[in-house]
């Protein structure tokens, strides 16, 4: 067995080689991770002092404390069975890439700073002066000094500075046309200075962009991706739809998606066992409209559209333990009526509210919660004087049981899926490109887009047996902007 740091890399250099594989492998720094997922390193050294007391450490040494230690918190089986192969799969995931048409990135590059040069033009109109439009001390010196705009419920900075950030543009933007002209300025050089122009940098000799996956990244167990972020590209706007076309299959291919419907909320329904929202899924019904029925008090046939979206920025803003506060920013609702809805929406899913306070009490209580798999995190703060870090550290215990089942299972179904690829011997066929959070894309040969995607689909559905059925969406394109 080979034991080491950073296995994923070293797979890909054998891959690359054409050398054979180790038969069996174990990387230490994502054994530790598991062990405590919220260290900040998973280096040798940083290993060795924080777990063995000492300076050194030999990989032995590292790797003897590690198998007791999975074994003592029963990690053993997410560890072999999902962690390890995953390594195998991301690595495979990582040389593939996916292809990038260089000549209409370039071509949007082009349209985005003409449309930024004539943004610019009319927001130093409308100033009456030229100025660093990304400097937030001159922008706030034009928005709040020059054109004097009213500034009632704009927040401060910590320096005391009136801030400038998109929330804020968003509050003025009825009180002065430039707050418009600012936002989609942002938007557009976000898009062009974060992904356009590093991704053209970036594209490799065959055409493709490889990113890297990180393991260890997050506390729930989620996979994080850098160089570039491809969980990350945008997607709503034009422009996102327009960088994403970007994004190509190969000539007899098509970029195929395969996303989990609401996994976090099935995962939910499940954990807490809640009545209403259980039926609402075995029905198929829409969970947004069935809360916003119960929230307002009215039949599903009289749901708004606005009552469907309080419903929604609320379902999935309990998964995260959202409170009034945040519920009001992110709704647009004022305080009172905040509070009001979210007691409300626990009147009518009590089971929820039930394990929410069940889950807090068992990281008060043991320092730590798990997911149904066994994950863990520790969370000691929860007992803390301090009544800030103690409900940032009860949030955490809320939100990481469903957030870490709901990575465990996109895992799961990842390890299933190649195991399939190799079984049927379509590896050429079906290429598993990239994972985003609760979606996977593929690049699969047009000839047997019907029969793999039938396939994956099950496969997805299939990967994890909860209280609800698990439900995923196909979609196809020649583009990624096509996909959507």
């Amino acid at each position: 067995m080979l034991i080491d740091f950073n296995l994923k890399e070293k797979l890909k250099e054998l891959k690359k080689s054409g050398k054979k594989l180790p038969g069996g492998y174990f990387d230490l720094g994502i054994a530790y991770w598991m062990i405590n997922p919220d260290e900040k390193e998973y280096t040798p050294e940083h290993l060795a002092e924080q777990f063995l007391k000492k300076n050194k450490a030999t990989n032995k040494e590292l790797y003897n404390y590690a198998t007791k230690k999975l074994k003592e918190y029963k990690l053993e089986k997410l560890f072999y069975e999902v962690e390890m192969p995953l390594v195998n799969i991301l690595a495979d995931m990582e040389l593939k890439g996916i292809k990038i048409n260089a000549k209409g990135l370039k071509d949007l590059d082009k349209k985005l700073e003409k449309e930024l040069s004539g943004l610019v033009k009319k927001i130093y109109k409308e100033a009456g002066e030229t100025f660093n439009i990304n400097s937030p001390k001159q922008l706030s010196r034009v928005l709040f000094e020059k054109l004097r705009i009213d500034i009632k419920g704009v927040k401060k900075t910590r320096t005391g500075a009136i801030s400038t950030d998109v929330e804020t543009l968003n509050l003025i933007k009825d009180k002065h046309a430039i707050a418009k002209y600012l936002l989609d300025y942002r938007e557009l050089f976000k898009l062009q200075s974060t992904y356009v122009k590093p991704l053209q940098e970036l594209i490799g000799k065959d055409g493709r962009v490889h990113t890297t996956y990180i393991q260890t990244g997050t506390a729930t167990g989620r996979l994080s991706s850098q160089n570039p972020n491809l969980q990350n590209i945008p997607i709503g706007t034009g422009w996102a739809t327009e960088l994403r076309k970007a994004f190509v299959a190969e000539k007899g291919y098509k970029l195929v998606s395969f996303d989990y419907s609401q996994i976090e909320l099935r995962v939910l329904a499940s954990l807490s066992g809640d009545p209403k929202m259980i039926e609402a899924f075995n029905d198929d019904l829409d969970i947004h409209k069935l809360t916003a029925a119960n929230v307002f008090n009215v039949s599903l046939e009289e749901v708004a559209p606005e009552m469907r979206r309080l419903a929604k920025t609320l379902n999935f803003g309990v998964v995260y333990g959202m409170g009034a506060i945040a519920f009001a920013k992110t709704s647009g609702l004022n305080f009172g009526e905040a509070k009001k809805f979210i007691e409300e929406y626990f009147n009518d899913f009590k089971k929820i509210k039930e394990w929410q306070e069940e889950t807090k009490a068992q990281a008060r209580t043991f320092g730590y919660v798990t997911n149904l798999n066994g994950r863990r995190r520790w969370l000691l703060r929860a007992t803390s004087m301090f009544r800030g870090e103690a409900a940032e550290a009860e949030r955490a215990a809320i939100n990481m049981p469903v957030q870490g089942l709901a990575a465990d299972i996109i895992k799961i179904a990842m390890v299933t899926i190649f195991e399939e690829i190799k079984k049927r011997k379509w590896d050429e066929k079906v290429r598993m490109l990239l994972t985003i959070h609760d979606e996977l894309l593929f690049e699969i040969s047009e000839d047997i887009i019907k029969e793999a995607g039938t396939a994956i689909s099950k496969l997805m559905e299939s990967a994890y047996e909860l209280e609800v059925p698990l439900k995923v969406t196909m979609k196809a394109g020649k583009s990624w902007g096509e996909v959507q």
